[in-house]
């Protein structure tokens, strides 16, 4: 019995030990993103991140984008690694982007989360990271088509209604 209590106040302590691993987080982030969407027809998103965290190990990360999804996280260095996602060009949007990231215990806990139908807000992430965004170029207000097809129009009508004084 003294073995089963012991069993169980390990693994208690473990787990303890574990969720408070890495309790210093930091990140650097850049960002890039395409800037000219004038014939795409999706925009990409790239995250490159640096994360110092307190102790140094080895991280699995995984990454939940804007739109729920979660994917890997690549690495590309030490602590450096990189994110990247694309969006349909009419939900696309600029400005700052949330993205949280989990480790490999934290996936479980998501995915367990999503299993059961619970709030994946609810799961505590390692660490938060903002990205700053500029928005893509979509082109401009008024087509040159339609620019062209009213100036035309209007030369028409100008001729039409001045075509009984041009005779005279």
């Amino acid at each position: 019995m003294f073995h089963q209590f012991f069993a169980i106040y390990l693994v208690a302590v473990l787990a303890c030990q574990t969720s408070r691993a890495y309790a210093g987080c930091k990140a650097t982030v850049q960002s890039f993103s395409s800037h000219d969407a004038t014939i795409l027809t999706q925009l990409g998103y790239v995250a490159e991140f640096s994360i110092e965290c307190q102790p140094k190990s080895e991280l699995s990360l995984f990454a939940e984008l804007p739109c729920g999804k979660i994917v890997p996280v690549a690495k590309l260095k030490d602590n450096k690694y990189q994110v990247s996602w694309v969006e349909e060009l009419n939900t696309a949007r600029g400005g700052n982007i949330q993205l949280r990231l989990f480790d490999e215990d934290g996936y479980t806990y998501l995915r367990k989360a999503l299993r059961n139908g619970d709030k994946v807000s609810s799961v505590k992430s390692l660490l938060d990271i903002t990205v700053s965004i500029k928005n893509a170029y979509k082109g401009p207000w008024v087509k040159a088509e339609l620019l062209a097809a009213f100036v035309v129009g209007g030369m028409a009508y100008f001729a039409v209604t001045n075509k009984s004084k041009v005779q005279a």
